[in-house]
C-alpha cells in the first residue's frame, strides 16, 4: 500500500494495515531504517516491562556502562551497523 508523507513527515497508516497489525490509538511503535527500508513495528505491552527489567543491567559492560537502558544500547548498536554498512558501499 502506498501512503504519502505529509508536511511534518507524518504518514497515515491505512485502516487495513492498522487492523491487521492490531494498532490502536496510543500504541507505541518502533520506527527504524533497515537495509534502506523504513520498518514500523508495534511494540507489545511487555516492552515497558522489558525496559524496566533491563534498566541498569549494562552498567558492568565496558562499552555500554554509560548507557541508561537497553533502548540506548540498541540505538548505539544500530548506529554502528549503519556506519559499517555505509563504509562497505
Amino acid at each position: 500500500m502506498r501512503v504519502k508523507v505529509a508536511r511534518r513527515y507524518q504518514i497515515t497508516i491505512p485502516e487495513e494495515v492498522r487492523n491487521d497489525a492490531g494498532i490502536n490509538i496510543g500504541d507505541t511503535l518502533d520506527v527504524r531504517s533497515q537495509d534502506g527500508k523504513v520498518v514500523i513495528e508495534k511494540l507489545g505491552k511487555d516492552w515497558e516491562a522489558v525496559m524496566d527489567e533491563t534498566r541498569g543491567s549494562w552498567r558492568s559492560h565496558p562499552a555500554f556502562k554509560g548507557m541508561k537502558d537497553s533502548v540506548e544500547v540498541v540505538n548505539w548498536l544500530r548506529q554502528k551497523r549503519k556506519a559499517k554498512s555505509r563504509a562497505v558501499r
